[in-house]
């Protein structure tokens, strides 16, 4: 059984091919591929065609990050986003072993993929191959043999795979509590995305969650300011060993301090009001870490920039 695909875009890996690039249809390894990580989102509808994500590409240092449209031709011809984890086959010392891999949907394509070369990425190396994926096995646990450890795999490769399956299948499961059940979130500590900023990630405590917006509250270690950030358009990670397992077993893991407790019960407070009373408040929280508001385009920015970050929208009016 295969993992349930997620819908939001943060934190995944993706695969993309120049709009400007000669293909030939039969060759799909020779497409001069990109891949990178997608860090936000403009919209949480994947299908809207002003969609724009930020994104890092392998090996380019984080700050020429820059937002792509995705449904642009002149930009891409195809654009892939990271779907599941299945075991792949491929060479290791002359024997064939399997591998963990990522598969992948197409959010565009303007040339369609043939079935049997539609491409996986192995973890570890990032190295891409070309399968029908209809003969591919889905990743549920670990096997050392079947990824070669009787074929001469070195150890620390194969704890490397093993480690990078298991943080994958981790991220999945934090990111759906993050999304879908951000209520028992109170206290946690979080690793934000800094969308625009001289940093690449903050680390912060959650304090408050809006129920009609998806968005949470948090505030920031360093500057002990708080923002308002959507776990569906910036890339969050909840901190601490073990928290996304017990939360995902029931157990209360947040521990909010006494001021953070009231600003908790202040933002359920306006979570009870409608989602027409909620609506200004979150165009401001969004634009606190440089994210684009799905009612505004996003501005035009050379390739490899990123967009100046707009002045924090701070509230510390937390009583003790």
């Amino acid at each position: 059984m295969a993992f349930r695909y997620r819908e939001d875009l943060v934190g995944k890996r993706f695969l993309s091919v120049c709009g400007v690039t000669k293909i030939d249809v039969n060759k799909a390894s020779e497409w001069g591929w990109k891949a990178g990580v997608i860090r936000a989102a403009s919209h949480k509808d994947n299908k809207n065609r002003d969609l724009q994500v930020l994104v890092e590409y392998d090996g380019v240092d984080w700050q020429r990050r820059e937002w792509v449209a995705v449904y642009s031709l002149r930009t891409f011809r195809v654009f892939l986003v990271e779907r599941t984890l299945v075991w792949a086959p491929r060479k290791v010392n002359n024997k064939e072993v399997k591998w963990p891999a990522l598969t992948f949907a197409a959010l565009t394509a303007e040339v369609i993929l043939q079935a049997e070369t539609q491409p996986v990425e192995f973890l570890h190396d990032k190295q891409l191959q070309f399968y029908d994926y209809a003969n591919l096995q889905p990743y549920q646990e670990w096997d050392a043999r079947l990824a070669g450890s009787e074929v001469g795999l070195e150890t620390t490769v194969l704890s490397a795979l093993a480690n990078e399956a298991s943080e994958w299948r981790t991220v999945q499961d934090g990111q759906r509590i993050l999304t879908t059940t951000p209520s028992v979130l109170g206290g946690c500590r979080a690793q934000v995305y800094r969308v625009a900023g001289a940093t690449q990630w903050y680390t912060a405590v959650i304090v408050g969650v809006n129920e009609h917006t998806g968005e949470l509250t948090v505030t920031d270690d360093t500057v002990l300011e708080e923002h308002s950030e959507d776990p569906s358009l910036v890339q969050m990670r909840l901190l601490g060993d073990g928290v996304i397992e017990s939360i995902m077993r029931g157990e209360v893991v947040g521990v909010m301090p006494r001021r953070s407790r009231s600003n908790l019960q202040r933002v359920e407070r306006e979570a009870t009001k409608s989602p027409a009373t909620t609506g200004g408040r979150k165009k401001a929280a969004v634009r606190n870490n440089g994210q684009i508001n799905s009612s505004e385009a996003p501005p035009t920015q050379p390739a490899g920039t990123s967009p100046e970050r707009e002045s924090a929208d701070s509230n510390k009016k937390g009583e003790l």
